[in-house]
């Protein structure tokens, strides 16, 4: 960071607290992507335009999703539902439109999807898939699987 640690202990006293205001940072991420596609009315229901703004924060949902430190944090876990609501009601959203199957549980919704996005971004960060290419990957993967296509009889 480019910061020595007695600077950084002047900002923060404990590991823990230091954790704590890393994850307020990617939460408070995470909000502005999902708020800015709540009100696009697109076809695919704003899977395409959420793709887009998680994949670059992925590596830092990823250090969200991952710390075990936030599992006990009661202000954390409320920011955290109430982002993932707005996540949820876009992927939902999406399954009104047809894009999505009905019967599709919304935790399966939102496990596949953040599955895809973490590996999406993992992809970008090492250099496999470009930026521009991530969302469309992630979104075919997500919604026709790796498979080959069903030939129609």
């Amino acid at each position: 960071a480019g910061i020595g640690r007695t600077t950084l202990h002047k900002h923060y006293a404990t590991r823990d607290d230091l954790l704590r205001a890393v994850g307020h940072r990617v939460v408070d991420l995470w909000e502005q992507a999902v708020a800015e596609i709540t009100g696009i009315d697109a076809a695919d229901g704003g899977l395409r335009a959420v793709a887009e703004a998680m994949i670059p924060i992925g590596p830092q949902l990823a250090f969200l999703w991952r710390t075990p430190a936030f599992d006990h944090d009661q202000d954390m876990e409320a920011r955290w539902r109430a982002v993932e609501e707005g996540t949820l009601a876009i992927l939902k959203r999406a399954r009104d439109q047809g894009v999505i199957a009905a019967a599709v549980p919304d935790w399966w919704l939102l496990s596949t999807f953040y599955s895809i996005i973490y590996v999406a971004a993992e992809s970008v960060g090492s250099g496999l898939l470009a930026p521009l290419d991530a969302p469309r990957l992630a979104l075919s993967t997500f919604l026709h699987g790796i498979g080959p296509a069903l030939e129609q009889p």
